[in-house]
């Protein structure tokens, strides 16, 4: 199993393509970070548990949703054409 910064990054690429939005316009619908979320999207950031939950709050998903791992949430980049995202 993954760790929870990955799982993090996992889920919210999910929910992100799931509203089929870029990084730029979906981070900036939300009014955050960019930058700050498309490394935490690759796994790089470590993330204190406020953050998880400002960012829940954001993009109205729980906190628990974005700690859970989910094989089906996975995207594989390269294909994310083909693959049906449900919600």
């Amino acid at each position: 199993m993954p760790s929870l910064n990955k799982i993090l990054g996992i889920n919210l690429r999910y929910y992100r393509y799931c509203e089929n939005l870029s990084q730029e316009k979906y981070y900036s619908k939300y009014k955050l970070s960019i930058k700050h979320l498309a490394n935490i999207e690759r796994g790089k950031e470590n993330v204190s548990l406020d953050c998880v939950e400002r960012i829940s709050q954001a993009i109205n998903i729980s906190s628990t949703d974005l700690l859970t791992y989910d094989e089906n949430r996975l995207i594989n980049k390269k294909r994310v054409d083909q693959k049906v995202v449900k919600k």
